[in-house]
């Protein structure tokens, strides 16, 4: 065999995933192209028909460190997120997928070598990710997903359903024959890195290095961070069965109790929401309010809830029927 045709030529794929992301991703990009890495990397731009400049960013650091091929998908039609990851997956000719998302970014330069090394001695693990650092843009806060250390754990599917500490994509360094073996049927429904892993990890542990070499930013332009949590919790609540059917309910008691668990906090979250609108409710709906409920209710009020309490509620009420 011709040396320049063997498979896995090339070590590694960077798939680097976009949608309207200019504000961020010189950060992202920047934060790759510093990583110590032996070899050519194969860069694979899955840019989901952006509507912004992402596209022209991305071509202006091209051919500035001649270590990256780049190697541009067509995108001239959104896909969406699911069907978007599918063909980049399959698009992507390396040994090993790292994916960085264009308003992530990576803060260690030795992320991408120290996977690479991981998943070289590693054989059970078809995924190697890194703990990281949530950044909430609008509050300003910078906090790891979990506790510091040089240290690393193996993860398996359960633990994964009952709480996601792989996190995100961008974490994320795959072996592209795990890739290829990832069921079609997934990228038929709603799928993110959460159900994704869980398949990967169906066949394979799970390599998680403790040290902090990422960032997941949560900013009100991100597809899932600007939906409301409720939101979020019921998505997710919606999507287990399917997830359940996919791992053919190898899984079922765990996606049962984490279906138990959003079940109470819907509840939680919209008794909440009630209290929230009682607190400080929309003009003139505490004066509706008084007039539906009937006289005996005001006086269970007197009789149940402590006097302090009981006096601000009742003079609240009062003051929204005036």
């Amino acid at each position: 065999m011709n040396e320049m045709n063997k498979p896995h030529e090339i070590k590694l794929s960077v798939l680097l995933v976009t949608y309207n992301h200019k504000k961020y991703l010189n950060q992202a990009l920047q934060s790759l192209f510093q990583q110590n890495i032996c070899g050519v990397v194969e860069l694979v731009i899955a840019d989901d028909c952006s509507q912004d400049s992402t596209l022209d960013i991305i071509k202006s650091y091209e051919g500035k460190n001649n270590q990256f091929i780049f190697k541009y998908l067509d995108n001239t039609k959104n896909l969406g997120i699911t069907k978007n990851y599918q063909r980049a997956f399959s698009a992507c000719s390396g040994e090993y997928v790292a994916v960085l998302e264009g308003d992530d970014y990576w803060v260690s330069p030795f992320k991408l070598q120290r996977q690479i090394e991981f998943l070289d001695t590693h054989w059970e693990c078809d995924l190697c990710s890194v703990n990281y650092f949530v950044y909430e843009e609008n509050r300003n806060l910078f906090y790891p997903r979990v506790a510091i250390s040089n240290n690393h754990r193996l993860v398996t599917a359960r633990d994964l359903i009952a709480d996601n500490l792989v996190g995100n994509f961008s974490t994320c360094m795959y072996r592209k024959s795990a890739l290829e073996n990832l069921p079609e049927e997934l990228f038929n429904i709603c799928s993110y890195d959460w159900i994704v892993n869980i398949c990967i990890a169906k066949k394979s542990m799970i390599g998680f290095l403790e040290q902090p070499m990422s960032v997941y930013r949560v900013h009100s332009n991100g597809v899932w961070s600007q939906t409301p949590h409720i939101e979020q919790l019921k998505l997710q609540l919606e999507l287990i069965p399917s997830y359940d059917a996919l791992t053919q309910h190898i899984y079922h008691a765990e996606f049962e109790n984490l279906s138990n668990h959003l079940t109470n906090m819907i509840a939680k979250s919209n008794f909440i929401h009630v209290v929230s609108t009682a607190i400080n409710p929309p003009a003139g709906l505490l004066a509706q309010v008084v007039d539906w409920l009937p006289p005996f209710v005001m006086g269970l009020m007197r009789g149940l809830i402590p006097p302090n309490l009981k006096k601000y509620i009742v003079n609240f009420f009062h003051r929204g029927a005036v």
